[in-house]
């Protein structure tokens, strides 16, 4: 009897056992409908170009929802979503508050399975306040944090990586970017699947690549036609939705492809889900420069094969007196044709270059002075000091913009006055110019000087104007050279004195040696400046009597090389 007893008790025990996980960890199927409800509410108004204030009312309500579940994990993705909003839309203060919190909650929980979340957040913030090292940096981190555990959010952070990098290293941005698709077609989600066609879109739409742009846009058209098939005919899971997160971007290509550049500048202001609208803006300036001249050469064309015409019609009547004329009518034509050419790429690149270089370091003061003076969070003073030498940085760039415009501006015809000459110790000079390159050494490139001339020697010159070729020539070198060095050295050569700069940057090709001293002409129009500093430079060494000149022999970088005269007007 005590034995079957002790049976009957072990058969209890483990129906207890059996059915105790079902009891812990179901929930009724009011509550997970109730989930699901919210979920696909927060992602509407998280995907949809609504009422900020609306969305984020229902985010606290549903994250109040999930704490009172004790459903962690999902409080803190759903958290993470908050932050992705803020930076999708460029709301800096409420991204950087959102970082803030997620940090504090999960210290708090002590939970260090989800660091990830946490390290992505903050790698997106630092994108989009174009921080762009330390984004790649944290967006590293977070693919290392994640491992395989969440391949959604690993696509997020390749995403994110291809957005880091497409100004910078195309092809690195494309690797990323197919990762992401791959990613997406493995978890079979229409969602990111679409995210990541359209990010493909918008790379290609701005490396202006209009074949490859069309292809993953069908592809995109594709996916849309085949979710709407199977939600209409109710086969799709309650999580399933399409990312409408490059629609504006699309759009905007669309009309910039086929040339409506007025239509495009247009939707770039009335849309608020552009996180980038002033680089869009900046690849529509280039592509509208591109597609004029193309359409000028068009009509020129046409008006060269009129012209030819009228001088085979002129010349088979023997009147040879109007063929004359019309020759020099052509000619004039041709030359007013140039001018106009000329006047149309030189405000394009104006513009383009103005529009960059200016508002890129103005929104960055804007974000970086919003996050100084909001009282919604508390800044160590190593963070208030870090901010304010970015706004400095940012506030240098824009002064060095103006200061090279209003010597532009200055013209041709500037004479220096003889009584401003001095005698200009050419050494000293390098010295002082070497002394403040190295403080802007932030590639750690090696910097030398070397000189045949001794510590006396000097020439009748203006230091200061001299002071300032070398210095733009030196920042110049260091500007266009990722590694290696620059080397600047100094000797006389029969009445002259030559001061060399060499670096070993990426150089300049043949056919661009004589544009680069024209005004407002750029090699790489994604590093800074506006293509006025060798233009400046050789004009203020002609009014020194000399000249700037490059070094056609060197080919393992470049060398520019000031000339100067000893005694000027010798």
């Amino acid at each position: 009897m005590l034995r079957k007893n002790l049976t009957y008790i072990k058969i209890t025990f483990w129906v207890i056992v059996l059915l105790l996980p079902i009891q812990v960890y179901s929930q009724s199927p009011d509550k997970v409908t109730e989930n699901n409800d919210m979920y696909q509410t927060f992602l509407s108004l998280m995907n949809n170009d609504g009422n900020k204030e609306e969305f984020y009312a229902f985010a606290e309500e549903y994250l109040k929802a999930l704490k009172n579940r004790n459903s962690h994990i999902e409080y803190f993705k759903i958290l993470t979503n908050v932050g992705f909003y803020d930076v999708s839309h460029v709301y800096v203060p409420h991204a950087l508050q959102t970082v803030k919190r997620l940090d504090e909650e999960m210290t708090a929980h002590n939970d260090t399975t989800l660091n990830y979340l946490l390290t992505g957040l903050k790698a997106d913030v630092a994108r989009m306040m174009h921080v762009t090292d330390e984004a790649d940096s944290l967006y590293r981190v977070a693919l290392r944090q994640v491992g395989d555990r969440d391949i959604k959010f690993a696509m997020h952070i390749h995403m994110g990586l291809a957005e880091t990098h497409y100004l910078s290293n195309r092809e690195e941005a494309l690797k990323w970017s197919d990762m992401a698709i791959e990613e997406a077609r493995q978890l079979n989600d229409y969602e990111f699947l679409s995210l990541g066609l359209g990010l493909k879109c918008f790379l290609y739409f701005m490396m202006a690549e209009a074949d490859d742009f069309y292809k993953y846009e069908s592809m995109l058209e594709d996916l849309r036609s085949e979710y709407q098939e199977r939600y209409d005919a109710g086969s799709l899971g309650k999580r399933q939705a399409i990312s409408h997160r490059f629609d504006a971007e699309i759009k905007v290509a669309h009309c910039a492809f086929n040339g409506d550049f007025a239509k495009a500048f247009e939707l770039v202001e009335n849309a608020n889900t552009i996180a980038t609208p002033n680089l869009v803006k900046f690849r529509l300036y280039a592509m509208q420069g591109t597609y004029e001249k193309s359409q000028l050469a068009s009509r020129l064309r046409w008006w060269l094969i009129g012209l030819t015409l009228v001088y085979v019609f002129v010349y088979i009547m023997g009147r040879r007196r109007l063929m004359r004329k019309i020759w020099k009518k052509t000619d004039e034509l041709k030359a007013a044709l140039k001018r106009a050419d000329d006047a149309s790429k030189m405000k394009s690149v104006f513009i383009r270059s103005m529009s960059h270089e200016i508002r890129t370091p103005l929104n960055a003061i804007n974000g970086f002075t919003q996050v100084l003076c909001s009282p919604a969070f508390t800044l160590t003073e190593q963070e208030k000091n870090d901010l304010r030498d970015r706004v400095s940085s940012n506030t240098d760039a824009i002064t060095i913009i103006i200061n090279e415009l209003l010597e532009i501006a200055a013209g041709e015809n500037v004479k220096l006055n003889p009584d401003e000459l001095r005698n200009v110790c050419v050494n000293r000079v390098c010295n002082m110019a070497m002394a403040e390159a190295k403080k802007e050494n932030v590639k750690n490139l090696e910097l030398s000087f070397t000189t045949e001339l001794t510590d006396d020697f000097t020439i009748k010159s203006n230091a200061e104007t001299v002071s300032q070729i070398l210095s733009k020539i030196i920042d110049n070198a260091m500007k266009f050279t990722d590694k290696g060095s620059v080397e600047v050295s100094a000797n006389a050569i029969g009445r002259n004195v030559e001061i060399s700069v060499t670096d070993t940057g990426i150089g300049i090709p043949d056919e661009k040696r004589d544009a680069i001293f024209e005004s407002f002409v750029k090699l790489d129009d994604f590093r800074g400046g506006i293509g006025l500093g060798l233009s400046i430079c050789r004009r203020l060494a002609r009014t020194l009597g000399g000249n700037v000149i490059l070094d056609p022999k060197y080919k393992n970088g470049s060398r520019f090389i000031l000339q100067l005269p000893i005694e000027f007007g010798a």
